[in-house]
């Protein structure tokens, strides 16, 4: 019964410290993963002179047909090797050729809730 109690007061003194780290971890998969998008995106910009219009065309294996001469013969792809991860909720990436945050691209994640917001993981902060 001793060793009962022992290990429940261990418990209880032990989960809820290592309750707050699971989403931590989220957020700093999230983080690597835009890390790890951003630098396969501008590879894409340096070979094709233009980033994608959605994130899909880092797998492609071949240089898409509307790109130049010029880039279809530096082309490298596929710049992500693995495919598109998912965040870490499941979710894919949200991408944005178009920045509106003076960024040269918008890459981000919409968090645990889904939604835009405070728990975004972005590639402007």
């Amino acid at each position: 019964m001793l060793v009962v109690v022992i290990i429940g007061v261990l418990a209880a003194m032990v989960i809820p410290r290592l309750a707050g780290r699971t989403e931590q971890a989220k957020i700093a998969r999230a983080k690597s993963d835009i890390a790890s998008i951003g630098l396969a995106l501008d590879l894409y910009e340096l070979d094709a002179g233009q980033y994608p219009d959605a994130l899909e065309a880092l797998t492609l294996r071949e240089a898409p047909s509307h790109l130049s001469e010029e880039a279809r013969a530096k082309w490298n792809g596929p710049y992500l090797k693995r495919g598109l991860p998912k965040d870490p909720w499941g979710r894919p990436y949200e991408y944005k050729k178009d920045s509106q945050h003076n960024q040269d691209y918008d890459l981000f994640s919409p968090g645990a809730d889904g939604q835009p917001g405070k728990d975004d993981v972005t590639n402007w902060d």
